[in-house]
């Protein structure tokens, strides 16, 4: 009996041994982080997927997301959020894991996304039913109740996540919202319209500065049907205060901006828009970049920029990078290019440079633009391509192998330092 009793114990513990193997097995199939160091995330609409790329190598690796018709990517806190192009959803992407984890399902399309700092809230602007949802990245639940505001059409987040700053969209505001943008807190969802006559014409987006109780107001003024375009700063400390007392610094367009100290960069197309080849416009239309001091609430002489609406700027190694869609193409200087949507302005040395592109592509829209940190390397979403820029040289990089996309890109993020 004992040595029968041995033999039935080793039977035992080598089927406990064989079913564990089997559970290994299985979540050993399961697809594993790639464990790289610098991960940069691409929006791929036509084939309906996120791609991971190695942005030390500037490859594509193996691992791609589902999501539907993927545009617009924000990132923060270990979380990316998804915007779709044609159906009423949001994906939410967990950076560590590599993997979409939730599909949130939204009361209409949405027309602009945001993110708070920690990642833990999306927020999605509904221009067609007029409303603001949140979302919680952690489980995908989406807010009971979509927060009404007319036409919301883009989104500002402040840096601390206390308040949600929304414009409507200039095409289909009526008095008093030519003159009005809307301030969600955050916490408690309350909304509050800030309207000014003096201070505000067509507010198209804002500018934060490094807390949540300043930002920058870019009025788009003639270029989407009001007067003049301008910036005002205004104070949130207390009851939004406009600044300065004479009225809103005036500049020949804007619809986007970015801050880097003191210095803020602000660019649009000024309506009429100067045309040329000539010494105010080197281009056959231009738009205008301008650069205020935010200390003394100055403007300075507007530099020639593409035309078209810009609504993407990145800075990096002393160059700024603004992109346009929609822009008045001109033909290249070698054969078979043209001279598309991007302007580089080198803030160093001041001067712009105006990058040729294949004139073989369909559109030169730029859709989306990201440095890639510690290297002097730009990632550019134009025409629905990924190009690689050489900050050094404001040109595309020699030396690296350009990137075949198979369908059409529209935003790329970096989700790593």
């Amino acid at each position: 009996m004992r040595p029968n009793s041995y033999v039935s114990v080793v039977w035992v513990m080598v089927l406990a041994v064989a079913v564990t193997g089997c559970g290994s097995s299985t979540t050993s199939n399961k697809p594993k982080p790639t464990g790289l160091k610098k991960r940069v995330l691409l929006s791929n609409q036509q084939s309906s997927t996120v791609n991971l790329l190695d942005a030390q190598k500037d490859t594509f690796t193996t691992k791609n997301l589902g999501a539907t018709a993927p545009a617009k990517l924000l990132t923060a806190g270990g979380i990316t959020i998804v915007q779709d192009f044609n159906l009423n959803d949001l994906t939410v992407i967990d950076n560590p894991t590599e993997t979409a984890t939730f599909t949130a399902i939204l009361a209409d399309q949405a027309a602009d996304i945001a993110i708070s700092p920690d990642g833990k809230t999306a927020w999605v602007a509904q221009r067609n039913s007029g409303g603001v949802q949140f979302v919680t990245t952690a489980d995908g639940s989406v807010g009971p109740v979509p927060i009404r505001i007319p036409s919301p059409r883009r989104l500002v987040m402040s840096p601390n996540g206390s308040k949600l700053l929304v414009f409507s969209d200039p095409q289909s505001q009526a008095p008093p919202n030519t003159h009005s943008f809307f301030i969600i807190d955050t916490a408690t969802k309350v909304v509050q319209t800030v309207t000014d006559a003096t201070f505000l014409d067509q507010p198209f987006t804002a500018v934060f500065g490094s807390s949540d109780t300043q930002a920058f107001i870019l009025n788009c003024g003639a270029e989407c049907g009001g007067t003049a375009a301008s910036v005002a700063s205004v104070n949130f400390s207390g009851a939004p205060v406009f600044a300065p007392a004479t009225g809103p610094v005036l500049v020949p367009a804007a619809t986007v901006g970015l801050l880097s100290g003191s210095t803020l960069y602000v660019a649009g197309t000024p309506s009429p828009a100067p045309t040329g080849p000539g010494a105010a416009c080197p281009l056959s239309r231009c738009g205008a970049l301008t650069i205020v001091n935010t200390t003394s609430l100055t403007a300075g002489v507007p530099i020639p920029i593409t035309d078209g609406v810009h609504q993407k700027m990145a800075l990096t190694n002393g160059r700024l990078y603004i992109g346009a869609g929609a822009c008045s193409v001109d033909p290249g200087t070698a054969p078979n290019t043209v001279r598309g949507c991007l302007s580089i302005f080198n803030t160093n040395t001041p001067g712009t440079t105006f990058p040729l592109e294949s004139s073989f592509r369909q559109n030169f829209d730029v859709t989306g633009l990201q440095p890639i940190s510690n290297r002097s390397i730009i990632y550019v979403v134009q025409g629905g391509e990924l190009d690689i820029f050489d900050t050094t040289k404001d040109a595309v990089a020699t030396g690296i192998t350009p990137l075949d996309i198979v369908g059409r890109a529209i935003d790329v993020v970096q989700i790593d330092p």
